[in-house]
C-alpha cells in the first residue's frame, strides 16, 4: 500500500512537470521574436493601455502580409498570424475608450496588374491585445487607402475617403463614416473632395480630427481640413505643397501635428513638417530617407513619435525611427530590399 502511494505521487509529479514544460514551450512559441524585415503599405497604431505599438499587414519586398507585430520600446515581436487576411492600406485606429484596435478594409494586393488582381475589402475587425475578432455588420463600401482616427471626446472612430476600382477605372471616395463599437453611421455632410492616400490624426487639445493631402481626381492635394463631429472645415491659411501617402502623428506633449514624407510630382520626399492648428511649418531636421507608404504614431509614455518602414519606389524599408521634438533618431536599422515586381 505504501509503495502504491509512492508510485501514485511520483506519477502525479511527472504529469505536473510535463504540463509545466508544455505551458512554457507554448508560451515561448507565442512570444518568439522574429525579424520583421521590411514593410510598406502597413497600418500602425499605439495602444496606450498596454503601451505597445501595434502593426498589421502591408507588404514586404515580395508578398502581402497578414501578421500582427508589436513594438515594446526595444524590439519588434510577432504576436499573431491569425485574424484578418493579407492586405495593404487598411484603415486602422485605436479606440482608447473601449481599448480596442479598430481596422477596416484594405486591398489584397499592392500594385495589381489588372482589375482581377485588386480585391477591395469592406470587413471590420477589432483587436483586444490577444485576439482579432471580425465584427460582421453593414458599413462603408469596399475601399483601400482610407484614413481613420479616433475622436476621444465623442468616442467615435471616424473614417474618410479612400478609393476602389471598377471596369471604368479608379473610384475616388469622399464619404465620412463613424464607428461607435456597435454600428457604422454615414455622416451626410460636405467636406474634402474624394481622395485616397490622405493622412489624418486626432488633435486632443482642440478636439478635432486634422486631415491633410491625398490624391484626387484633379491632382495631389495640399489642403488641410478639420472635423469637429458636426462639419468639415478647410483651413485656407494652411494650404501648402501637396502630398499623398504621407504620414502624420499628433504629439500630445507639444500639442502639434508632425507630418513626414509622401509623394508629389513623381518623387518621394523625406521632409518633416509641424502644424500648430493654424499653419504648417517645415522643420530643418535630418531623418529617415525619402519615402511613402510608411506609418507613424505617437508613443505617449515616451513622449515621442515613431516611424517604421515604407518605400521610395524601388526600395522597401524596415528601419525604425523616433522623433523627440527636435531631431530624428534611428532606433533600429534594417537593410533595404529591392521590391520584387510581381504585382503584389
Amino acid at each position: 500500500m505504501h509503495r502504491l502511494l509512492q508510485f501514485s505521487l511520483c506519477l502525479l509529479l511527472l504529469v505536473a512537470l510535463l504540463a509545466l514544460t508544455f505551458r512554457q514551450q507554448t508560451s515561448s512559441a507565442q512570444t518568439t521574436s522574429f525579424h520583421i524585415g521590411v514593410r510598406n503599405a502597413h497600418a500602425m497604431v499605439y495602444d496606450g493601455d498596454r503601451k505597445r505599438v501595434v502593426l498589421f499587414g502591408g507588404a514586404d519586398a515580395a508578398r502581402v502580409c497578414s501578421e500582427t507585430w508589436e513594438w515594446d520600446g526595444k524590439r519588434w515581436t510577432r504576436v499573431s498570424t491569425n485574424g484578418p487576411g493579407p492586405r495593404t492600406f487598411p484603415a486602422m485606429t485605436y479606440d482608447s475608450i473601449r481599448r480596442r484596435v479598430v481596422m477596416f478594409g484594405g486591398n489584397q494586393v499592392l500594385f495589381g496588374r489588372n482589375l482581377e488582381d485588386n480585391k477591395y475589402l469592406d470587413d471590420t475587425w477589432e483587436y483586444d491585445g490577444r485576439n482579432w475578432m471580425q465584427i460582421k455588420v453593414a458599413g462603408p463600401p469596399p475601399r483601400s487607402e482610407a484614413v481613420m482616427a479616433f475622436d476621444k471626446a465623442r468616442s467615435r472612430s471616424v473614417l474618410f475617403g479612400g478609393h476602389s476600382r471598377s471596369d471604368k477605372g479608379r473610384n475616388w471616395l469622399g464619404d465620412t463614416w463613424e464607428w461607435d463599437g456597435t454600428k457604422w453611421m454615414q455622416m451626410n455632410v460636405a467636406g474634402p473632395s474624394p481622395r485616397n492616400g490622405a493622412a489624418a490624426v486626432y488633435d486632443s487639445l482642440r478636439k478635432k480630427i486634422v486631415l491633410f493631402g491625398g490624391s484626387t481626381q484633379t491632382g495631389v492635394s495640399g489642403e488641410t481640413w478639420e472635423w469637429d463631429g458636426r462639419e468639415w472645415k478647410e483651413n485656407d491659411a494652411a494650404r501648402t505643397e501637396g502630398r499623398f501617402n504621407c504620414v502624420m502623428a499628433y504629439d500630445e506633449s507639444r500639442a502639434n501635428v508632425i507630418r513626414f514624407g509622401g509623394r508629389f510630382g513623381g518623387k518621394a520626399f523625406g521632409d518633416t513638417w509641424e502644424y500648430d492648428g493654424s499653419k504648417w511649418e517645415q522643420l530643418s531636421a535630418v531623418g529617415p530617407s525619402a519615402r511613402n507608404h510608411t506609418a507613424m504614431v505617437y508613443i505617449a509614455n515616451g513622449k515621442r513619435v515613431m516611424l517604421f518602414g515604407g518605400h521610395d519606389g524601388e526600395n522597401v524599408f524596415g528601419d525604425t525611427w523616433q522623433w523627440g521634438g527636435k531631431n530624428w533618431k534611428e532606433r533600429e536599422m534594417v537593410k533595404p530590399q529591392k521590391r520584387v515586381e510581381n504585382g503584389h
